[in-house]
């Protein structure tokens, strides 16, 4: 290919960054300090496609030598050689060819194994794209430097799709301040530890045009792929000690990364990552949950969704509330796509609040602009495209969920949704199941705490830990993994016999009236019993599963019973009620996947055989009587 030079001339130092570095070698360990060289890096440089070349001061006539090589490194970190052409006492001259994407680089001088920073440069690529017409923003999407087209981009409200060279025009009004693309199958976007670069803050009045490109590149094998879901995690920054139990979460996902390598992995959460709350008592907000993420987590791209513990409650209406997110994860709603799946983002967190803790005021409801953008963005999704919406607060919660199921009519749709803390999955019609999938902090990691890490279950009586969905082609399965144990590890069975709740023995200091509430509370649980009954706490319980329970070979007949896990009253809700008998927060909640069988005998063994609507089969020998304490289920977990 012809080498094509347009050599720029930077005389004047103004707006340029000056590095040095001289010494002495170290021994059999060379380091940039071996390297004496100065050259003047402009704060921004305009390469020319057509002529890319790059002409760069030399300072103090310490100059590079001609086998030394100038590497520009991208955000992700991915380093563009431009080779050295011309090299004197006064200037460099570097063919950039290799540089052909819009955006912020590391300049660096490479000398073998050995390279030194130059400084930062910001590349504005001179390719002819300009604005159109009534265009405010604009760009290119490319891979490779080379333009992708068809590809979706928006701004939250206008929905476009790039031409034949990966162009797009946009007339928008800047309304949110942002811009984004609806990476294509096949590709990702750009990557900041687990961030995905899918989005670019606009910096310009929204009548001024203004360029924004996007680079992708293309995926590892996105037929048969995974994806790891991750429910609400209320980080405040040491609150009960969430960050050290948050470290088990992070050493669990990287077990299973590393345990599944050559597969083709993503994340996604579900909301509620932080607590607003605490975002100033505790100076730990949006930020600091990347930090915490990205300290741990590798090798995986996280995708994010809004919750409502993730507005600041501090401001004024939705609009202002979600301000810090926008400008610090994602937008609250957007697109992308991963292999033959199109998935949404949705916020359905409307806040209505007048600022402060005390004007806290939200309805979930999806807006009727997020709505008009689903329907733009839908445009350009077949019906035949399985959709995956994630968004915090579940369907059975939606205001306006016929609304939002109007628009998504003909396709088909999983939801994937947080918020209650609880695991539940529900039909919502027949091309649309919602997948309420639990918590990482469980119950906001009150019980971890309260059991000094034995146990960390939610108030519906699930463990912690995350959904893994599979993906092969359209078809999609799913799995429960618990925090810290294997995938095998599906249900808890309960001895009624051992089991006597009754605040007179788990409250005796408590008033009258908290004991007469609690007793209420707990009924199932708040006597002595012996009528032989065995409650089975089967978490992630959907339609098509199978219970089946035998007792010397004999079925047993199996009843879904709407009770309050006990295990979870023991470890949680007997603490807080001892002194606030209606504490809302943190307290048992009536679950939906309990079983109770009644056994013939108190001593006779139990086996239990779970079958998931997948063929997955989880068994379990109960051995009875089986003791009801804290050390009994902190032993049986270490089967798992």
């Amino acid at each position: 290919m012809r080498l094509r030079h347009f050599i720029l001339y930077f005389l004047a130092l103004t707006g340029c960054l000056f590095v040095s570095c001289s010494g002495s070698s170290k021994e059999d360990k060379p380091d940039s300090s071996t390297i004496d060289v100065r050259i003047s890096i402009p704060s921004s440089i305009t390469i020319n496609l057509e002529k890319p070349a790059q002409t760069f001061k030399v300072l103090f006539e310490k100059a590079p030598k001609s086998s030394d090589a100038i590497i520009f490194k991208d955000a992700v970190g991915i380093a563009h050689a431009t080779p050295i052409t011309s090299v004197d006492k006064s200037f460099v001259t570097v063919d950039c060819s290799s540089v052909t994407t819009f955006g912020d680089y590391t300049v660096l001088l490479r000398r073998g194994s050995v390279e030194l920073t130059l400084g930062t440069t910001k590349v504005i690529i001179d390719d002819g794209v300009q604005p159109t017409a009534g265009s405010t923003v604009y760009g290119k999407v490319e891979c490779d430097g080379k333009g992708v087209s068809g590809v979706v981009v928006s701004d939250g409200v206008e929905v476009v799709t790039t031409d034949s060279k990966g162009v797009y025009q946009l007339k928008s009004a800047k309304k949110y301040g942002y811009v984004f693309v609806s990476t294509p199958s096949g590709y990702d976007p750009g990557a900041e530890g687990t961030q995905p670069l899918c989005y670019i803050r606009l910096s310009k009045a929204s009548n001024v045009a203004e360029r924004a490109d996007f680079t992708l590149y293309k995926s590892a094998d996105q037929s048969d792929y995974t994806l790891l879901v991750f429910g609400d995690m209320h980080l405040a920054g040491g609150r009960n000690n969430d960050l050290k139990w948050f470290r088990q979460f992070t050493e669990d996902v990287n077990k299973y990364i590393s345990d599944n390598k050559g597969g083709t992995i993503y994340g996604i959460t579900l909301g509620d990552m932080t607590w607003d709350y605490y975002w100033y008592s505790n100076s730990f907000q949006l930020s600091n949950y990347l930090q915490e993420v990205n300290k741990d987590i590798k090798n995986l791209m996280i995708y994010n969704t809004i919750g409502n513990h993730d507005h600041d409650m501090n401001q004024t209406g939705d609009f202002e509330t979600v301000a810090p997110w926008t400008q610090t994860i994602a937008p609250d709603y957007y697109s992308f796509n991963i292999g033959k799946e199109h998935y949404i983002v949705l916020d359905d967190i409307l806040c209505k609040n007048t600022g402060g803790r005390d004007g806290r005021d939200y309805e979930i409801r999806i807006t009727d602009e997020q709505l008009e953008w689903m329907a733009k963005d839908l445009a350009h999704v077949s019906k035949s495209t399985p959709l995956v919406i994630t968004m915090h607060a579940p369907c059975n919660q939606l205001k306006n969920e016929a609304e939002v199921k109007n628009v998504l009519s003909g396709y088909t749709v999983n939801f994937i949704t947080g918020h209650t803390h609880n695991i539940f999955n529900e039909q919502r019609a027949v091309n649309i199941m919602d997948h309420n999938s639990g918590a990482i902090c469980t119950d906001w990691w009150w019980s971890v705490y309260n059991t000094n890490g034995k146990l960390n279950i939610g108030t519906d009586g699930a463990p912690a830990g995350y959904q893994i969905f599979k993906f092969k082609g359209t078809d999609a399965s799913w799995q429960f993994k618990p925090t810290g144990y294997s995938s095998a590890y599906q249900f808890r069975t309960y001895d009624r016999n051992q089991i006597d709740l009754s605040a007179d023995k788990v409250m005796s200091s408590a008033s009258e009236a908290n004991k007469n509430f609690f007793n209420d509370f707990a009924k199932t649980w708040s006597s002595s019993s012996s009528a032989n009954e065995v409650y089975i706490n089967v978490w992630n319980f959907a339609d098509l599963w199978k219970l089946e329970v035998t007792e010397n070979g004999k079925a047993l007949a199996t009843e879904r019973v709407p009770v309050r896990d006990p295990l979870h009253i023991l470890t949680t809700s007997v603490k807080y009620m001892k002194s606030a008998a209606k504490t809302t927060y943190y307290t048992t909640s009536v679950s939906s996947h309990i079983w109770k069988v009644t056994a013939s005998s108190p001593t006779s063994t139990l086996v239990i055989k779970v079958t998931d609507r997948f063929g997955n089969v989880y068994t379990q020998t109960m051995t009875r009587p089986k003791s009801f304490d804290v050390d009994t289920y902190y032993k049986e977990l270490s089967e798992y």
